[in-house]
């Protein structure tokens, strides 16, 4: 498995990071502009990420931004959305709009923080990602 963190928290990015390195390579990205072209680099190498966290609100491109340009760069390379990453937002705002919108951008999942382990191994075993 091939895993990708992207919040500008880093204490959250390393918690992340300690729990999905136990299934495979986990690499992490500051921001939305990082996270995204370290998705792109990825894809174009013929090595894509599985499992993408994505947290909303980040400086520079927030996670919806993030999310909307995934699935499109994914639809350009003709990717089917059953056959994307698996995308899964993260926040601090428990609100129910900003969940349904991130659904309708396309992501498979999505956690209210604080998170704990089991959150995050119950949500990937759902999503089938390797756990």
């Amino acid at each position: 498995m091939k895993f990708l963190v992207i919040d500008d928290d880093r204490c959250f990015r390393i918690f992340l990071q300690q729990v999905l390195s136990e299934f495979g390579t986990c690499h992490t990205a500051y921001d939305g502009d990082e996270g995204v072209n370290a998705f792109r680099i990825a894809l174009e190498e013929g090595d894509p990420y599985d499992c993408i966290f994505v947290d909303i609100m980040m400086p520079h491109m927030d996670g919806h931004q993030v999310l909307k340009t995934i699935r499109l760069m994914e639809r350009r390379r003709g990717i089917p959305g059953w056959d994307g990453v698996k995308i899964i937002v993260t926040t601090a705002k428990e609100d129910a709009e900003e969940c349904f919108r991130a659904y309708r951008e396309g992501c498979e999942y999505f956690l209210v923080k604080p998170i704990r382990r089991a959150d995050i191994l119950g949500c990937l075993r759902e999503l089938g990602v390797g756990v």
